[in-house]
């Protein structure tokens, strides 16, 4: 198990997502004194360990609207998620991931509409979104999604890169600006926000909420 410690009581633990793994009791004493808090929906919640929520919601508080970029979920970890399974039924792929993503959209407390998915499929390429047309059969869903993760996460100069790159981006700033507290992340995120942690502007510039902005994204 990996972990980061930016200051004693602020500490990034990153683990492999599904595995069950011992937590250090260096961990657990930053954690009961300053809480801690799982990445998502807490799939990858360890035994040991009192969480007080996911720190995805928290940072949902800042973001105004439906970023289009946290759409990178549709293509992430599809064999862990299971994505295929969610998606798969009768309509077009397009229409399906609007009616099901509450069960695999980033924000659990909004959804996005038509209008974001259709730029967000058309910015990864046109055979993608022309992909998203077809029936939701088990065949064109794979498909689908096998053809997107690849185009995020194998092909490191396309435009679904670099999208993903941005909503993770600001999320390893998010997790840098909190006060204190253990946060759980996947084990890539950990060499991430090493690196992050030595620029200039390793912050997130919280939400002015009067005013209504969001900022980065």
């Amino acid at each position: 198990m990996k972990f980061l410690r930016v200051r004693p009581e602020l500490l990034f633990v990153g683990q492999v997502h599904g595995s069950d793994e011992q937590v250090p009791s260096t961990v657990k004493t930053v954690a009961e004194k300053h809480g801690a808090w799982y990445e998502g929906d807490g799939k990858d919640k360890l035994r040991g360990i009192s969480y007080k929520g996911s720190w995805d919601d928290e940072l949902a508080k800042n973001l105004q609207g439906y970023p289009k970029e946290f759409l990178f979920v549709i293509f992430t970890n599809i064999a862990v998620n299971k994505q295929a399974d969610i998606i798969e039924g009768e309509g077009s792929i397009f229409n399906r991931l609007l009616k099901t993503q509450s069960k695999f959209g980033y924000f659990t407390d909004r959804k996005f509409d038509a209008n974001t998915l259709t730029k967000f499929l058309k910015l990864i390429g046109k055979d993608i979104y022309e992909m998203s047309q077809l029936p939701a059969t088990t065949k064109n869903v794979l498909q689908f999604l096998r053809t997107g993760e690849r185009l995020m996460w194998e092909t490191k100069n396309s435009e679904a890169h670099s999208l993903a790159n941005k909503a993770n981006m600001y999320r390893d700033k998010w997790l840098l600006s909190r006060p204190s507290g253990v946060y759980f992340v996947g084990s890539d995120h950990i060499k991430d926000l090493k690196k992050l942690q030595n620029t200039k502007n390793s912050f997130v510039v919280p939400r002015n909420r009067q005013a209504g902005n969001t900022r980065l994204i």
